[in-house]
């Protein structure tokens, strides 16, 4: 689990996985949490990620994380890591909080805390995001977060967005202390 001053990410294990197969009230009861109804928009994304974590157990803390907002004690978003780090120590992150608790800063807290976490592991050189190319919520977030802007990717429509190892000040959200 990470800690920031106000969420806990809890790293997605296969039993987290078979509880939101099982629904809602299955899932609340193993994070002891209040799960809404709609705490994802793309649920088939947790099918897919669950499909994952099966032939890759590795995987784990490189990939699924559910966002508990602590006051609230109430799932409020998913974010992660896309997978473990390259051979070139590259990660890249992303996230995703629900309406209600959208332009507060849960999500660039939660990309803060993933920076933070995957530059706690020596080997990791880079982390990476990616926005569309409108400037909107989610490049502010990184821009917060401490990514640069590096290139649009694709015909255009992409944006990746790095922070290197030698960009990376430390210690922005504090994983593990309150």
């Amino acid at each position: 689990m990470i800690v920031t001053p106000r969420l806990f990410l809890y790293a997605c294990e296969l039993k987290h996985y078979e509880a939101v197969l099982q629904g809602g009230d299955a899932l609340s009861r193993l994070l002891n949490t209040e799960v809404p109804e709609k705490w994802t928009e793309t649920p088939e994304l947790v099918l897919v990620a669950f499909d994952k974590m099966k032939s890759d157990p590795s995987l784990l803390g490189w990939f699924f994380y559910f966002i508990v907002h602590q006051r609230d004690n109430r799932l409020i978003g998913t974010g992660g890591f896309k997978g473990k780090p390259s051979a070139s120590g590259a990660v890249e992150i992303g996230y995703e909080i629900v309406p209600d608790y959208r332009d507060q800063g849960y999500a660039t807290e939660t990309a803060s805390a993933l920076i933070d976490f995957a530059f706690s592991h020596s080997e990791i050189r880079k982390v990476v995001g990616h926005t569309l190319s409108e400037f909107d919520a989610a490049v502010r977030v990184l821009q917060k977060a401490g990514l640069q802007f590096v290139k649009t990717e694709g015909s255009g429509d992409l944006c990746r967005w790095e922070i290197t190892r030698a960009a990376y000040t430390g210690g922005r959200t504090a994983p593990g202390r309150k």
